[in-house]
């Protein structure tokens, strides 16, 4: 029994529609990943943007820029602009943590609804830096906050606020649960806490960090 072959003109349009078919494939997967990545790129320059204008012409993102020196808010660095110089749903407070050096940012103050724009948002509804309840701060860890899933207990989260008031706040507990149930997360009684919510793993955000921390400290920046 003799086995047909395909001709070469059949073997040529084969190959074709299976060139044309992997570069739609590319094409689509450019098209799925291009504008998330994008949003990343542009609220990592913005989040830059903001914490040199609340440090000055010494500020930067330390992990972005490893030789940067970072001067505390209000440290009076040539350059350096007043705590929260800009409007409060801009410049609403500066979030940092010693232990992951150079992990900061400025917050700004609204709705969750602002996470579209940049990385840290307090959430207007509830309470401010020192107040009594419970703070809610989101932030989104690409692409400057990727450390913050190795905050532990007893880690501190330092706040300061548009007067350069420094709080700060230790962490108690650290806990992974899925998005549903962060809605859950009311108002506490009794004391002054911050609640920050982020996702993980990284990259693919299909779960919530919430790391939950209360007021140990407070005291006017020098």
């Amino acid at each position: 029994m003799r086995i047909r072959r395909p001709s070469g003109g059949r073997r040529s349009r084969l190959g074709a529609a299976l060139m044309a078919a992997g570069v739609v494939l590319v094409l689509a997967g450019i098209g799925v990943l291009v504008p998330p990545l994008l949003g990343v790129w542009q609220r990592g320059g913005h989040d830059h943007q903001l914490l040199q204008k609340w440090l000055g012409s010494q500020g930067a993102i330390t992990k972005v820029l490893p030789s940067q020196v970072v001067a505390p808010a209000g440290s009076g660095v040539p350059g350096a602009a007043a705590c929260g110089s800009g409007s409060p749903s801009s410049e609403y407070l500066l979030l940092a943590f010693p232990t992951l050096p150079g992990i900061e940012g400025v917050a700004g103050n609204g709705s969750w609804a602002l996470l579209t724009q940049r990385s840290v948002v307090h959430y207007s509804a509830s309470p401010g830096p020192g107040q009594e309840g419970n703070m809610l701060i989101a932030l989104h860890r690409e692409p400057n906050f990727e450390p913050l899933g190795s905050l532990k207990v007893g880690d501190p989260v330092v706040i300061t606020d548009r007067a350069c008031t420094k709080f700060t706040y230790t962490v108690t507990q650290v806990w992974v649960e899925s998005p549903n149930k962060v809605s859950q997360l009311g108002q506490l009684s009794g004391g002054k806490y911050l609640t920050l919510v982020t996702c993980t793993p990284l990259w693919v955000d299909t779960q919530r960090i919430v790391i939950r921390a209360e007021l140990t400290s407070s005291a006017p920046t020098t």
